[in-house]
């Protein structure tokens, strides 16, 4: 197949399973030469082989069985002839057939290369491309969520109405400035294109009103479980998240670095949300005098997080008497939990702290209460359908709205005025703002605007 615009022609090859030994490895291939460098790889005809079907084939050297999927230029990620090649998850394997795809002409991709040949095909904008990225590094549900909105043209769909609707108005300015010495051509008048400008610029305001910022998917508040070794954190860490992340055993300090997990809650209103719960390592008494380095680093690691806590779970456990002293701040909130209370029965107070059992599950649904309660709007909300803007898109849209707030401030003095004063002030500011809104998707060029005077104005009068 012949590349489309702006298209490379050398074929493309990487391993894009993650690294390490699995049961399947993945090998993309994507370029012109596709087909023929698969053909030396495999002892089946390429030309039987039918597209978007996954096929066992086998491998010639080493002779294994692969499953080989073909995807023909244009029906295909990157637009380009295509294919994808399972094979056992062996690192030395994948390396070899790397190696010898490399021999037959391929060229080893960059990061983001795949992606990037989509972009020039036109499969997806700057702003899908920035959501595959960000769902590749998600760490929470949050973020895929955020990422989904950006994968889905969401945010590329609403900059390229505005560019439409902006590279019109511009476009019209400019014809006032070609016929600026025929009185009777008047392509828009200050008033419609204010009203215009008005109805831009409050989209734009909206937008920004109805988004969030990508750092604030990213900043998961932090929920830190201290206590003495052996208090039952990491049993409790594992209940709260409904798996077995941490590894628990009788023997204290089993848990020596900081192990962060992304964690769901459910507000009274039903709205889930995200925080980070963190275990770190039983603390010693600080006036232990610590000699191994690995404790002394242990104990450095929980104090840092203890640092960057937004709320502490203060362990205690029921059935010792020991406890540790104030390791934190004081400014820092915490919530006070006796866990094994299946073991030991709480101590009665006035206000006692709450009693958790994580074997048999005892108040476990009212821990998550109580921490919901604590953090209040703290936690990132994964339900709600607000765009997340990361810092490139919130950027150019204030810089957009900012130019169009400055056209408008021309235009207030002369919005009865049949044709525009300062013509070019008011174009050089519907440019700039149009140039944020194109930078978005990266899909407007200087090309289409003069596009846009012929299509609207007729230059031939």
């Amino acid at each position: 197949m012949t590349p489309g615009p702006g298209q490379s022609v050398d074929t493309l090859v990487a391993v894009s399973s993650p690294p390490g030994r699995s049961l399947r490895g993945l090998i993309r291939f994507s370029g012109q030469d596709t087909r023929r460098i698969l053909a030396g790889l495999i002892d089946k005809p390429i030309a039987d082989l039918l597209p978007r079907q996954l096929t066992t084939v086998r491998l010639i050297t080493p002779t294994l069985p692969a499953l080989l999927t073909l995807f023909d230029a244009p029906h295909s990620y990157t637009g380009q002839d295509s294919a994808e090649l399972q094979v056992p998850g062996n690192a030395a394997l994948l390396d070899r057939l790397l190696h010898l795809a490399i021999d037959a002409g391929a060229r080893l991709a960059e990061p983001g290369e795949f992606t990037f040949r989509a972009y020039l095909a036109g499969k997806l904008d700057l702003t899908q491309a920035e959501g595959v990225a960000a769902t590749i590094n998600a760490t929470s549900q949050g973020q895929l969520k955020a990422a989904k909105h950006l994968c889905d043209g969401e945010l590329g769909t609403l900059a390229r109405d505005l560019v439409d609707d902006l590279g019109t108005r511009l476009a019209l300015v400019e014809a006032g400035i070609d016929f600026t010495d025929q009185e009777d051509v008047v392509p828009i008048t200050p008033g419609d294109l204010d009203t215009h400008l008005s109805r831009i610029e409050a989209q734009l305001t909206n937008l920004l009103a109805n988004s969030r910022s990508w750092g604030e998917v990213q900043a998961l508040p932090w929920v830190v479980l201290m206590g003495a070794p052996s208090a039952g954190k990491s049993t409790l860490f594992n209940a709260l998240l409904g798996q077995q992340r941490a590894v628990i055993d009788p023997l204290p300090g089993t848990t020596r670095d900081i192990l962060c997990e992304p964690m769901t809650l459910t507000a009274n209103n039903g709205t889930p949300s995200e925080l980070m719960l963190v275990d770190i390592a039983g603390l010693n008494d600080p006036t232990t005098n610590l000699t191994s380095p690995l404790d002394k680093q242990t104990q450095a690691a929980a104090q840092n997080a203890l640092d960057r806590a937004d709320l502490i779970l203060h362990i205690i456990d029921l059935t010792q008497d020991q406890d540790i002293p104030p390791y934190h701040s004081t400014s820092t909130p915490t919530l006070t939990i006796h866990t094994k209370a299946d073991l030991h029965p709480p101590p009665t107070t006035s206000h006692p702290p709450l009693p958790v059992s994580a074997l048999t599950g005892h108040n476990i649904d009212a821990l998550k209460n109580a921490i919901a309660n604590q953090l209040g709007d703290l936690p990132v909300s994964i339900s709600a359908d607000m765009l997340a803007l990361q810092p490139r898109h919130e950027h150019a849209l204030r810089s957009a709205l900012t130019q169009l707030t400055h056209a408008r401030e021309h235009l207030a003095t002369q919005l009865t005025h049949r044709s525009l004063d300062d013509v070019e002030l008011i174009a050089d500011h519907l440019r700039q703002a149009l140039n944020d809104l194109a930078g978005l998707g990266g899909q407007l060029t200087p090309d289409d605007v003069i596009g846009k005077v012929f299509a609207t104005f007729c230059v031939g009068k």
